[in-house]
Protein backbone atom coordinates (compact mmCIF):
# COMPACT_ATOMS: atom_id res chain seq x y z
CA UNK A 1 0.00 0.00 0.00
CA UNK A 2 2.90 2.53 0.72
CA UNK A 3 4.68 1.84 -2.36
CA UNK A 4 1.67 1.88 -4.27
CA UNK A 5 0.53 5.72 -2.72
CA UNK A 6 3.01 8.19 -0.70
CA UNK A 7 5.88 5.47 -1.82
CA UNK A 8 5.03 5.51 -5.37
CA UNK A 9 6.84 8.10 -6.74
CA UNK A 10 10.61 6.99 -4.25
CA UNK A 11 10.09 3.49 -5.64
CA UNK A 12 10.31 4.56 -9.12
CA UNK A 13 13.31 6.55 -8.46
CA UNK A 14 14.93 3.48 -6.50
CA UNK A 15 14.02 1.05 -9.31
CA UNK A 16 15.54 3.76 -11.82
CA UNK A 17 19.18 4.09 -10.09
CA UNK A 18 18.87 -0.06 -9.73
CA UNK A 19 20.47 -0.92 -12.75
CA UNK A 20 23.75 0.90 -12.14
CA UNK A 21 24.35 -1.50 -9.08
CA UNK A 22 21.83 -4.86 -9.40
CA UNK A 23 24.25 -7.19 -11.47
CA UNK A 24 27.20 -6.33 -9.30
CA UNK A 25 25.33 -6.93 -6.12
CA UNK A 26 23.53 -10.52 -7.63
CA UNK A 27 26.59 -11.48 -8.71
CA UNK A 28 28.46 -11.35 -4.90
CA UNK A 29 25.18 -12.59 -2.99
CA UNK A 30 25.69 -15.97 -5.75
CA UNK A 31 29.42 -15.85 -5.34
CA UNK A 32 28.57 -16.01 -1.60
CA UNK A 33 26.04 -18.57 -1.69
CA UNK A 34 23.69 -15.85 -0.97
CA UNK A 35 19.39 -15.37 -1.74
CA UNK A 36 19.68 -13.64 -4.87
CA UNK A 37 16.26 -11.25 -3.38
CA UNK A 38 18.91 -9.86 -0.58
CA UNK A 39 19.72 -7.52 -2.86
CA UNK A 40 16.26 -5.70 -2.27
CA UNK A 41 17.82 -5.17 1.31
CA UNK A 42 20.13 -2.17 -0.47
CA UNK A 43 16.95 -1.00 -2.20
CA UNK A 44 14.86 -0.28 1.45
CA UNK A 45 18.87 0.44 3.02
CA UNK A 46 19.61 3.41 0.68
CA UNK A 47 17.32 2.94 -2.49
CA UNK A 48 20.61 1.88 -4.24
CA UNK A 49 22.55 5.19 -3.10
CA UNK A 50 26.28 4.60 -2.47
CA UNK A 51 26.84 8.12 -1.08
CA UNK A 52 23.99 7.75 1.36
CA UNK A 53 24.21 9.27 4.94
CA UNK A 54 22.48 8.41 8.10
CA UNK A 55 21.34 10.45 10.71
CA UNK A 56 23.05 7.54 12.36
CA UNK A 57 25.63 8.12 10.70
CA UNK A 58 25.39 4.96 8.79
CA UNK A 59 26.87 5.25 5.04
CA UNK A 60 26.73 3.51 1.44
CA UNK A 61 24.46 0.93 -0.34
CA UNK A 62 24.55 -0.92 2.99
CA UNK A 63 24.02 1.40 5.62
CA UNK A 64 26.76 0.15 8.23
CA UNK A 65 28.26 2.52 10.81
CA UNK A 66 32.00 2.60 11.16
CA UNK A 67 31.95 0.40 13.70
CA UNK A 68 30.10 -2.33 12.17
CA UNK A 69 31.71 -1.70 8.59
CA UNK A 70 35.16 -2.11 10.26
CA UNK A 71 34.35 -5.55 12.06
CA UNK A 72 33.24 -6.42 8.71
CA UNK A 73 36.36 -5.73 7.11
CA UNK A 74 36.20 -2.16 6.02
CA UNK A 75 38.52 0.69 5.54
CA UNK A 76 37.45 3.86 7.04
CA UNK A 77 40.53 6.76 7.68
CA UNK A 78 41.22 10.18 6.75
CA UNK A 79 41.44 9.25 2.70
CA UNK A 80 39.06 6.92 2.13
CA UNK A 81 35.48 5.63 3.49
CA UNK A 82 34.85 2.00 2.20
CA UNK A 83 31.29 1.99 3.27
CA UNK A 84 30.92 3.88 0.22
CA UNK A 85 32.61 1.63 -2.50
CA UNK A 86 29.80 -0.34 -4.26
CA UNK A 87 32.11 -3.91 -4.34
CA UNK A 88 33.39 -3.64 -1.03
CA UNK A 89 30.60 -2.97 0.98
CA UNK A 90 28.66 -5.72 -0.96
CA UNK A 91 30.86 -8.27 0.35
CA UNK A 92 31.12 -6.53 3.86
CA UNK A 93 27.28 -7.01 3.74
CA UNK A 94 27.04 -10.30 2.62
CA UNK A 95 29.66 -11.66 5.30
CA UNK A 96 27.36 -9.74 7.45
CA UNK A 97 24.48 -11.49 6.97
CA UNK A 98 25.75 -14.57 6.14
CA UNK A 99 26.46 -14.28 9.99
CA UNK A 100 23.54 -13.29 11.08
CA UNK A 101 21.73 -16.22 9.02
CA UNK A 102 24.10 -18.76 10.51
CA UNK A 103 22.76 -17.60 14.10
CA UNK A 104 19.11 -16.90 13.68
CA UNK A 105 18.35 -19.64 10.73
CA UNK A 106 15.53 -17.65 9.45
CA UNK A 107 15.96 -14.65 6.67
CA UNK A 108 13.15 -12.66 8.36
CA UNK A 109 15.07 -12.02 11.43
CA UNK A 110 18.63 -11.88 10.10
CA UNK A 111 16.79 -8.70 7.96
CA UNK A 112 15.48 -7.59 11.76
CA UNK A 113 18.83 -7.99 13.56
CA UNK A 114 20.37 -6.21 10.33
CA UNK A 115 18.38 -3.59 10.65
CA UNK A 116 18.15 -2.88 14.53
CA UNK A 117 21.08 -5.24 15.68
CA UNK A 118 21.51 -9.07 16.38
CA UNK A 119 21.25 -8.58 19.95
CA UNK A 120 17.94 -6.95 20.14
CA UNK A 121 15.98 -9.44 18.25
CA UNK A 122 17.80 -12.33 20.31
CA UNK A 123 15.87 -10.58 23.60
CA UNK A 124 12.67 -9.86 21.69
CA UNK A 125 12.94 -13.88 20.95
CA UNK A 126 13.51 -14.72 24.03
CA UNK A 127 10.42 -12.41 25.54
CA UNK A 128 8.43 -13.74 23.57
CA UNK A 129 9.36 -17.50 23.37
CA UNK A 130 9.32 -17.08 20.02
CA UNK A 131 10.99 -16.99 17.07
CA UNK A 132 8.20 -15.64 14.89
CA UNK A 133 9.24 -12.04 13.66
CA UNK A 134 5.70 -11.48 13.57
CA UNK A 135 5.24 -12.13 16.71
CA UNK A 136 8.34 -10.45 18.17
CA UNK A 137 8.18 -6.86 20.38
CA UNK A 138 10.59 -4.57 17.76
CA UNK A 139 10.97 -0.94 17.73
CA UNK A 140 8.71 0.45 14.68
CA UNK A 141 11.39 1.12 12.30
CA UNK A 142 12.29 -3.17 12.69
CA UNK A 143 8.23 -4.02 12.34
CA UNK A 144 8.10 -2.01 9.59
CA UNK A 145 11.52 -2.50 7.54
CA UNK A 146 11.22 -6.32 7.29
CA UNK A 147 7.52 -5.93 5.08
CA UNK A 148 9.10 -3.28 3.42
CA UNK A 149 12.07 -5.75 2.09
CA UNK A 150 9.34 -8.16 0.90
CA UNK A 151 7.20 -5.48 -0.75
CA UNK A 152 10.01 -4.38 -2.19
CA UNK A 153 11.33 -7.47 -3.66
CA UNK A 154 7.43 -8.92 -4.69
CA UNK A 155 7.22 -5.63 -6.46
CA UNK A 156 10.16 -5.50 -8.25
CA UNK A 157 9.49 -8.37 -9.97
CA UNK A 158 6.29 -7.53 -11.66
CA UNK A 159 6.07 -4.29 -11.16
CA UNK A 160 3.58 -3.73 -13.90
CA UNK A 161 1.05 -5.62 -11.71
CA UNK A 162 1.25 -3.69 -8.96
CA UNK A 163 0.31 -0.22 -11.06
CA UNK A 164 3.95 1.10 -11.65
CA UNK A 165 4.16 2.62 -15.50
CA UNK A 166 7.36 0.71 -17.44
CA UNK A 167 10.43 2.35 -16.25
CA UNK A 168 13.41 3.36 -18.03
CA UNK A 169 16.15 1.20 -15.68
CA UNK A 170 19.95 3.12 -15.38
CA UNK A 171 22.83 1.29 -17.06
CA UNK A 172 24.93 -0.84 -15.33
CA UNK A 173 28.10 1.26 -13.85
CA UNK A 174 31.60 -0.07 -15.53
CA UNK A 175 35.09 0.90 -15.50
CA UNK A 176 38.44 -0.03 -15.73
CA UNK A 177 40.88 -0.51 -12.90
CA UNK A 178 44.45 1.14 -12.84
CA UNK A 179 46.36 0.21 -10.14
CA UNK A 180 48.98 2.88 -8.89
CA UNK A 181 52.04 2.70 -7.18
CA UNK A 182 51.83 7.06 -6.37
CA UNK A 183 49.13 8.85 -5.45
CA UNK A 184 47.13 11.32 -8.34
CA UNK A 185 44.72 14.29 -8.01
CA UNK A 186 41.42 13.65 -9.49
CA UNK A 187 41.32 16.93 -10.64
CA UNK A 188 44.15 16.31 -13.30
CA UNK A 189 43.12 12.84 -13.93
CA UNK A 190 39.76 14.10 -14.96
CA UNK A 191 40.96 16.42 -17.40
CA UNK A 192 43.82 13.97 -18.50
CA UNK A 193 40.85 11.86 -19.58
CA UNK A 194 38.72 14.67 -20.96
CA UNK A 195 36.12 14.05 -18.47
CA UNK A 196 34.08 16.00 -15.29
CA UNK A 197 35.80 15.64 -11.93
CA UNK A 198 31.82 14.98 -11.17
CA UNK A 199 32.02 11.83 -13.09
CA UNK A 200 35.30 10.48 -12.00
CA UNK A 201 34.12 10.80 -8.27
CA UNK A 202 31.00 9.03 -8.95
CA UNK A 203 32.71 5.93 -10.44
CA UNK A 204 35.10 6.24 -6.97
CA UNK A 205 32.59 7.10 -3.93
CA UNK A 206 35.02 5.34 -1.20
CA UNK A 207 37.70 8.87 -2.21
CA UNK A 208 37.09 11.48 0.64
CA UNK A 209 39.21 13.62 -1.30
CA UNK A 210 39.87 14.70 -4.28
CA UNK A 211 43.09 12.87 -4.04
CA UNK A 212 44.16 8.85 -4.18
CA UNK A 213 45.49 8.08 -0.78
CA UNK A 214 49.34 8.89 -1.03
CA UNK A 215 51.67 7.02 0.52
CA UNK A 216 50.11 3.49 -0.39
CA UNK A 217 49.13 1.63 -3.48
CA UNK A 218 45.42 2.09 -4.79
CA UNK A 219 43.19 0.89 -7.36
CA UNK A 220 41.21 3.74 -9.21
CA UNK A 221 38.39 3.24 -11.43
CA UNK A 222 38.26 4.86 -14.76
CA UNK A 223 35.52 4.94 -17.82
CA UNK A 224 35.65 1.55 -19.80
CA UNK A 225 38.09 1.81 -22.31
CA UNK A 226 40.29 4.56 -20.89
CA UNK A 227 42.62 2.03 -18.23
CA UNK A 228 45.30 0.85 -20.51
CA UNK A 229 46.27 4.77 -21.75
CA UNK A 230 45.25 6.74 -18.51
CA UNK A 231 48.95 6.44 -16.91
CA UNK A 232 50.47 7.62 -19.84
CA UNK A 233 48.42 11.01 -20.17
CA UNK A 234 48.14 11.63 -16.59
CA UNK A 235 52.36 11.92 -16.65
CA UNK A 236 52.16 13.97 -19.73
CA UNK A 237 50.36 16.81 -17.90
CA UNK A 238 52.06 19.63 -16.56
CA UNK A 239 53.63 19.22 -13.08
CA UNK A 240 51.86 22.56 -11.87
CA UNK A 241 48.51 20.45 -12.26
CA UNK A 242 49.48 17.88 -9.83
CA UNK A 243 49.49 19.17 -6.21
CA UNK A 244 52.31 18.32 -4.30
CA UNK A 245 51.20 16.58 -0.33
CA UNK A 246 53.46 17.38 2.37
CA UNK A 247 52.94 15.89 5.59
CA UNK A 248 53.58 18.08 9.11
CA UNK A 249 53.34 16.81 12.51
CA UNK A 250 52.10 19.57 14.47
CA UNK A 251 54.57 20.47 17.74
CA UNK A 252 53.93 21.71 21.00
CA UNK A 253 52.36 25.33 20.94
CA UNK A 254 51.32 25.54 16.71
CA UNK A 255 48.56 27.09 15.81
CA UNK A 256 46.78 27.40 12.70
CA UNK A 257 48.45 30.43 11.32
Amino acid sequence: HFFQTRGHETFAAWTKRSGRYRDLIAKILRDEELPSDLVYLAMIESGFNPRAYSRARAAGLWQFIRHTGRLEGLRIDHWVDERHDPVKSTLAAARHLKGLYAKLGDWRLAAAAYNSGLGRVSRAMEKAGSRDFWKLELPRETRNYVPLFMAATIISKDPDQFGFDPIEIDAPQQFDRVKLTDYVSLKAAAKSMRMSLAALRELNPELIHNITPPGRRYTLHVPLGKGSDFQRRYDQLPAQGKPEIISYEVERGDNIS
